[in-house]
């Protein structure tokens, strides 16, 4: 069953019980140990979640989830019928005091989730996401993946918290246009110098700028046709521990930089992402192998062969990351 699944059917119970939740305990019991199982903690396993985990001279918090015997999360519970606004400063101390990645706020309703984007280890005073079990958004959702024991990655809770973070900051510069936002744009097309009347006007105009482009984005082009006779793939390779692998890389990843959503590895029959085959991939060396925090990167485990010669090259190397971009190679390796 997949996380959003869990979570409907747990959406389901909370709206049926609400108002027999007039405890915290009732609350937990029918909202937040549920979550955090859905997230794939055992919660009668102590070495993965900790209840009511004690924080220096202060109160416990009410869960901790453990990787290592560390805590990573900290949980901090109240009952449904409670606003959360009041409570923000009790998780606040709590994450300032243990060395966490993430707060989470919950009346089992509402789970708003803290980290420390601003100050490092000190948390920050508004959520990076919010989910609702009682309005459940699947794309938000989704975002939990991270979260879970399989797929715990402090990198990516970190990138799409600071990607949220950016679109708001977007989104008021898009509202109230800042004056170093609109001088941006203004010296793209402004001669000589800004004065505070150009300021305005060009605030109005970009202003009217975004509002045209929101209603009628550009269109992305249109995806490659099929080949006649179905996907072609090329092939790759990675190494481990002595190890070497081959896979497929879609030909289209190729082609498109490794832009688009092609590109996907076709690793012992099975289809999958660049970094999901690098996993299976050391797994079939090393069956003990989880990936946390070093998360191996797909585009440098695996490797392209370049026709001139058979020298290989990561994957990387031809993607245009880090302003790496291999054009050539690209094209020799598009040619064979």
């Amino acid at each position: 069953m997949s996380l959003y699944e869990q979570l409907s059917k747990m959406s389901a119970q909370i709206q049926a019980q609400r108002r027999l939740m007039t405890t915290e305990e009732a609350t937990k019991e029918v909202s937040i140990r549920p979550f955090i199982r859905a997230l794939g903690y055992d919660t009668a396993n102590l070495s993965e979640v900790r209840p009511e985990f004690p924080i220096l001279n202060m109160d416990a918090v009410d869960f901790a989830l453990m990787r290592d015997n560390r805590p990573i999360i900290f949980i901090e519970a109240k009952r449904v019928d409670q606003s959360l606004d009041k409570h923000w400063k009790q998780l606040f101390q709590y994450f300032n005091a243990d060395d966490v990645i993430v707060g989470i706020l919950t009346n089992g309703i509402l789970y708003r989730f803290y980290t420390d984007l601003k100050k490092s280890h000190i948390m920050d005073m508004e959520p990076f996401l919010t989910v609702d079990m009682l309005n459940l958004d699947k794309r938000l959702v989704t975002e939990l993946d991270s979260f879970t024991k399989a797929n715990f990655d402090p990198q990516r809770i970190l990138d799409g918290a600071q990607k949220r973070r950016i679109a708001r900051l977007l989104a008021r510069e898009i509202e109230e246009p800042s004056d170093d936002f609109v001088r941006y744009f203004a010296k793209q097309v402004h001669s000589g110098r800004l004065t505070g009347e150009d300021v305005q006007r060009y605030r109005q105009l970009v202003g009217e700028a975004w509002r045209e482009l929101a209603s009628d984005p550009p269109k992305p082009p249109p995806p490659p046709p099929p080949p006649p006779n179905g996907p072609k793939y090329i092939p790759i390779y990675g190494y481990y521990e002595g190890q070497r692998f081959e896979a497929e890389l879609l030909r289209t990843s190729i082609e498109y930089g490794l832009t688009i959503a092609g590109h996907q590895v076709r690793y012992n029959g099975e289809t999958t992402w660049l970094k999901d085959a690098a996993v299976k991939a050391i797994r079939s060396v090393d069956p003990s192998f989880e990936p946390t925090k070093t998360y191996p990167n797909g585009f440098k485990f695996w490797h392209v062969a370049d026709p001139d010669g058979g020298k290989e090259h990561m994957i990387r190397s031809i993607s245009g990351w880090d302003n790496i971009t291999d054009e050539a190679l690209r094209e020799r390796i598009l040619s064979t």
